[in-house]
């Protein structure tokens, strides 16, 4: 069994703009480079997770041009040319099969690790690190695809879920199952059911496979995305690389690989690795609030603040030389940064995106 996962590539995406957490995430700086939780921001813990198990070398950022400058400024070991730059944003369809297309023709058939950075939330590192090593090995093995997937602890309504069947193999102490389907956001009553029941898993999204096999699928799933990602195969590394990327890239269905691939494919052809990586999806400020507060009654701070009698609330200040006072305030989501102010009831952060639109409507592009 191989011990030394020399093979494994990490391909990290962190190119999503991340409306819903406005001001503190925009155009120019989305969520993924901002500090969120803690002094570091979301993409350099997922770095810095990454690193205890694996050299800096095997790990490759997939991002926007916009995102360059941040993802160098970042992570400034990480080597220039394993920054693959996406032309434009085509969601995440587009995303993961250019990494495929792209680690393919360097290394002929890597094990690769789909993860992403903007979101998540992974307080159990080393679990993190365990669970890429056994689906590693697992994929080595099977040629299988193996999906990380995560115990819920509540019925979160903010995330898939995974129904998995009957164990199938141990490896370093993790379980893998086989998959059964994929559930959407589910409404409150049937995430409660699933909380309850131990063949339901939290969608993480963590994905590891060999990159011919995710390049079949595409093949079998998109046939036209195929026939792209193989111009874009052929071309990488010779001086068209740059001029058949752009011309090829903005061609691709607009589509996220989840229903395009992943709910299409047979069973068969998946398991699932249960573990215990303390993960959260944190896309608006009411989950973040949520996922850092024991309880309701907390208050999640962050920044310079001073509160006095405050319940409830999430109060984020990033701006330099200011300090945020608080006083008496109730189940609200305050956000202070430079230029930007967001004050608003904790169960009303979904409008957030009507702000984004009214910005856009009177051109106010400067605060987007």
């Amino acid at each position: 069994m191989a011990q030394n996962h020399h093979d494994l590539k990490i391909a990290l995406f962190c190119g999503g703009t991340g409306t819903r957490m406005w001001p503190a995430s925009r155009r120019d700086k989305p969520k993924q480079f901002q500090p969120l939780v803690g002094r570091e921001s979301m993409f350099q813990q997922a770095v810095r997770r990454i690193k205890k198990g694996f050299p800096i070398k095997d790990v490759y950022v997939i991002t926007g041009r916009q995102y360059v400058g941040p993802v160098v400024q970042q992570a400034p070991d990480l080597p220039l040319e394993n920054v693959i730059i996406e032309p434009e944003m085509r969601d995440t369809l587009a995303a993961v099969g250019y990494a495929a297309a792209v680690l393919d023709r360097k290394f002929k058939n890597p094990v690769v690790a789909s993860l992403w950075a903007a979101d998540h939330l992974v307080k159990n590192s080393d679990e993190f690190i365990k669970a890429l090593k056994a689906a590693y090995e697992f994929v080595q093995d099977s040629g299988k695809i193996v999906s990380i997937d995560v115990r819920p602890t509540y019925p979160n309504i903010h995330v898939g879920y995974i129904q998995i069947g009957k164990m199938i193999k141990k490896l370093n102490s993790l379980a893998f199952f086989e998959y059964v389907r994929q559930i959407e956001k589910p409404d409150l009553p049937s995430a409660k059911k699933f909380v309850k029941g131990w063949e339901y898993l939290w969608h993480a999204g963590y994905k590891v496979w060999r990159s011919q096999k995710m390049l079949s699928l595409y093949q079998k799933h998109v046939p036209k995305v195929y026939e792209g990602l193989m111009e874009i195969h052929k071309a990488w590394g010779s001086d068209k690389q740059e001029e058949i990327t752009r011309k090829i890239y903005p061609s691709f269905e607009k589509n996220s690989v989840d229903f395009a691939i992943f709910e299409k494919m047979d069973p068969e052809e998946l398991v699932v690795l249960s573990a215990d990586l303390g993960w959260s999806d944190i896309g608006a400020w009411n989950i973040l609030k949520d996922e850092l507060s024991e309880n309701h009654q907390d208050n999640v701070i962050q920044g310079e603040v001073l509160d006095i009698d405050s319940r409830g609330c999430l109060i984020y200040a990033n701006s330099p030389n200011k300090v945020v006072a608080t006083i008496g305030l109730e189940d609200l989501v305050v956000v202070d940064t430079p230029d930007g102010l967001l004050v608003c009831q904790k169960d009303r952060v979904s409008d957030v995106k009507k702000i984004i639109e009214k910005l856009k409507e009177e051109k106010k592009d400067k605060y987007l």
